[in-house]
């Protein structure tokens, strides 16, 4: 019979880090999987609302590919993540209302209402993550602002 041994420590560290890493990589890869598969069904209101106003960044969100340093975004990358936002963030309006048999309700919400999961590199070299449900909390968390400066 095999004599069980107690866990060290370290062990248990070892694993909660890399539980921890692997939640995080998980939800970065459903981020960017449901941003690419938005990008296809944006829409011209979507994008009259991307061009009506200029936006700039606040903080580093951009990862270079080379060094692995956080970088400041240029002003395509922003436009592409403003667009992008406001695709997935968007909520449709005048939904259709249905009457139940039972006197119930029912709205179709047209794919809408959902949140929209955002990583952006912190400090240390790691990632922070977080649900937003509107455009404006998705740019207050990934430091996006309006660019009122004049052109």
């Amino acid at each position: 019979m095999k004599t069980l041994r107690p866990v060290k420590a370290t062990d248990r560290k070892s694993v909660r880090l890399l539980r921890t890493t692997l939640v995080i990589l998980l939800a970065a890869a459903a981020a960017i999987s449901v941003a690419a598969l938005s990008l296809g069904r944006t829409n011209s209101s979507t994008r009259v609302f991307a061009s009506q106003k200029r936006f700039k960044a606040t903080r580093p969100i951009v990862v270079d590919q080379q060094t692995g340093q956080a970088r400041m975004p240029n002003q395509q990358e922003i436009d592409s993540t403003v667009e992008s936002l406001a695709t997935l963030a968007k909520r449709p309006e005048d939904l259709q209302q249905e009457s139940g048999a039972q006197g119930g309700i029912s709205i179709d919400l047209e794919g809408g209402y959902g949140g929209v999961m955002l990583v952006r590199p912190n400090d240390t070299g790691g990632w922070e993550t977080r649900c937003v449900f509107t455009f404006d909390e998705g740019a207050e968390f990934l430091g996006i602002v309006e660019d009122t400066t004049p052109e």
